[in-house]
């Protein structure tokens, strides 16, 4: 590796630690609000903030999860390519999601990503086909369920980010609860991939869903909230995608295309 090369990855390594520790400052508290007081970064329409306990927490767990390959990024830097691909994915989706609502501001929170993407030092790897290594079929069933459910979510929640008309419309939780629950969907896909970073995609869609799942349980009444029966699914097919890419740590069970 050349100086530079070595240079990029240092500064790499420096911002990926930096923008998990902000997503964990900035979204902790937002994670537990199904089993405290809520706390919500926007508060603007809201007059009863007990209906906000579910989409504060699906604010605060994926971006959790955002922080955790953040930090894997941080001790992997040239090891976990898919991972940055997924992050490559997700600016756009929340900037997409997000902007038309809530305004341009909103982008400033996907800084710290793009600049962990811009301090790469291999780009061009970022367009090389995800399923090019290979594939895990056994995540690719579970993260692919799991996937088109929360991308059929995340498509009726931004719908209601689109009608409007209730509170959260006004405060734009809707749209943030359809991005979030896109790319926590476009990380359980990736998960189904054998390319490096897969396997950490795959522990933290399980972990996002399942906590989700939790938050449900607490919540079942919240609007957007999965409700009992869904909690308990989204606890048990987290979990199945957690324990499947913890088995298939032994490299079995792989395909490779054609």
């Amino acid at each position: 590796m050349s100086y530079l090369s070595h240079h990029r990855v240092t500064i790499m390594r420096v911002l990926a630690v930096l923008a998990g520790l902000f997503f964990v400052v900035g979204t902790t508290q937002q994670a537990i609000s199904p089993w405290g007081s809520v706390t919500l970064s926007n508060t603007n329409g809201v007059h009863d903030s007990n209906l906000h306990r579910w989409s504060a927490a699906l604010a605060g767990g994926p971006d959790l999860g955002a922080a955790a390959v953040l930090f894997y990024i941080a001790w992997r830097p040239l090891s976990s390519p898919l991972v940055l691909q997924w992050l490559a994915l997700a600016v756009p989706i929340f900037l997409a999601a997000n902007i038309p609502f809530a305004g341009p501001a909103v982008a400033l929170i996907a800084i710290p990503i793009v600049l962990v993407l811009v301090a790469y030092p291999r780009p061009r790897t970022l367009l090389d086909a995800p399923w090019n290594e290979g594939l895990s079929i056994p995540r690719l069933a579970v993260g692919g369920v799991i996937a088109v459910a929360l991308l059929v979510e995340g498509a009726i929640a931004i719908a209601a980010q689109i009608h409007g008309g209730d509170e959260l419309a006004v405060n734009y939780d809707w749209a943030s609860n359809g991005e979030h629950l896109i790319n926590v969907g476009l990380a359980a896909l990736l998960a189904g991939m054998k390319k490096p970073g897969a396997r950490a995609l795959g522990f933290m869609a399980g972990a996002v869903v399942a906590f989700m799942g939790a938050a449900a349980i607490t919540v079942p009444s919240n609007p957007g909230s999965w409700g009992m029966l869904g909690g308990v699914a989204g606890i048990a097919a987290g979990s199945i995608l957690i324990a499947i890419t913890a088995y298939d740590l032994r490299g079995k069970h792989v395909l490779t295309p054609s």
